[in-house]
């Protein structure tokens, strides 16, 4: 599974801790309009490179064609370096009027006062109610809404229809007994140096979006709490979870350990590995690779609930766009959310709709949107509103994650320890 969204986090984290408060609430977004037309020209910066630029520039492009007051202007930038220059540019007075950024990585850049609330877009032609709740709440920091989903999508579990049929298992694992029971049977022995020549699953520990809160959400445990204000690291249901799940991969070598996002892609895409739960994003690979893939709900654990992480892209709006700005960011995000707009975006970019407003018959023409857009609902935000998070995740959560797979028998004292060192960030703002 790869780092799609919340990519160079350690990156931006340093660019945001160098970078002052002061000097860096300054934008570009000083004129109105521009260029002689009478347009309010929106120059929007973000990550959307993949295979879903095609379809982004398609409904911009109708966009502007249907508003000829306002122009957008997209500048599509690899997420590494869109999130190295982003604040650097805002300090310079460069910065673009509209931002999409992953919802991870929005509260480092509103507590810096670059982005201003957009609650008023709720006002001015956006239809609240039909935006998926979970994506919603993501862009919210400070108890004020500062992003809006553009994208946003649940992972789930892809298995191998080949080596399933090979190992003789008829269905998807549907709770984590069978999950476990089909991982162990798809591991074969036989590799070089006494690993398996083939796993069970391929499970990304870091550079990844992560599997292992899913699996703590399920048993009633998770990183922090909802609201980000306290630690669920070392709770019973987190201890249970990830004692459960090292346990198999240490002893039952079900997943190479120490594994990136890209390195269980490429498991995946070599027939090396049966399993793994990602996000629409790799369906483009596992294609072309000539993987015969299912697709099925992460199977449920010990509370019985579905659960899985919305990952999340959001739009966000310079402080220093004006209020003529602002109304033109409200009528091309209404545009963006529109039925129409959300379904041709579904069915050309791979992911699935950001609004409830489309019928699941609408998407049947790509069953694999189809199939994520109906998971929707069981999605949660990882750390809506933290600003340290990047620092829990790359600097406290993954190292406890890949030293407790190494020795299992320590999970509950290295939970301790890393919910100590968390609950401490929190008090200290990172």
């Amino acid at each position: 599974m790869r780092l799609v969204r919340s990519g160079a986090a350690a990156v931006m984290a340093a660019v945001l801790t160098a970078a002052g408060l002061a000097g860096c609430s300054s934008s570009g977004s000083k004129a109105s309009s521009s260029g002689g037309t009478g347009a309010v020209n929106l120059s929007f910066w973000n990550g959307l490179t993949g295979p879903d630029k095609a379809a982004v520039d398609q409904i911009i492009s109708s966009f502007n064609s249907s508003h000829p007051n306002i122009k957008v202007t997209s500048d599509p930038i690899p997420w590494d370096v869109l999130y190295t220059k982003l604040l650097p540019a805002f300090g310079a007075g460069k910065g673009p009027d509209l931002v999409g950024i992953s919802s991870d990585q929005l509260p480092g850049y509103a507590s810096k006062h670059v982005l201003q609330p957009i609650d008023s877009m709720f006002s001015n032609g956006v239809d609240k109610s039909t935006i998926v709740p979970s994506a919603l709440n993501a862009g919210i920091y400070g108890g004020k809404q500062y992003g809006v989903p553009i994208e946003s999508t649940p992972v789930m579990l892809y298995y191998n229809k080949k080596m399933f049929s090979a190992a003789g298992i008829s269905k998807a694992p549907a709770n984590w007994d069978e999950w476990a029971a089909d991982a162990k049977k798809l591991t074969l022995p036989g590799g070089t140096g006494g690993n398996p020549k083939q796993y069970g699953m391929a499970i990304g520990t870091n550079n990844t979006v992560e599997l292992m809160p899913i699996l703590m959400w399920m048993a009633d445990g998770g990183i922090l709490s909802d609201d980000g204000k306290n630690v669920l690291l070392n709770n019973a249901g987190s201890k249970q979870a990830i004692q459960y799940w090292a346990n198999l991969i240490h002893d039952n070598h079900i997943s190479p350990t120490g594994l990136t996002g890209g390195d269980a892609d490429k498991l995946i895409e070599s027939a090396k590995a049966a399993m793994e739960v990602n996000g629409p994003w790799a369906t483009t690979g596992y294609k072309a690779a000539g993987i015969d893939y299912g697709l099925a709900p992460v199977p449920v654990g010990p509370n019985g609930k579905n659960a899985s992480v919305g990952v999340t892209t959001v739009l966000g709006v310079s402080s220093k766009a004006n209020a003529e700005k602002m109304k033109a960011a409200s009528t091309f995000y209404a545009y963006w959310t529109q039925q129409s707009s959300q379904t041709n975006l579904s069915l050309k970019s791979g992911f699935p709709p950001v609004t409830t407003n489309v019928p699941g018959s609408a998407l049947s023409a790509n069953p694999d949107v189809a199939a994520f857009a109906a998971q929707a609902g069981s999605t949660r935000a990882l750390a809506p509103g933290q600003t340290s998070f990047a620092a829990i995740q790359n600097d406290v959560y993954d190292p406890t994650i890949e030293k407790i797979i190494a020795n299992p028998g320590q999970t509950g004292s290295l939970l301790d320890q890393a919910a100590t060192q968390v609950q401490g960030m929190l008090s200290t703002g990172g």
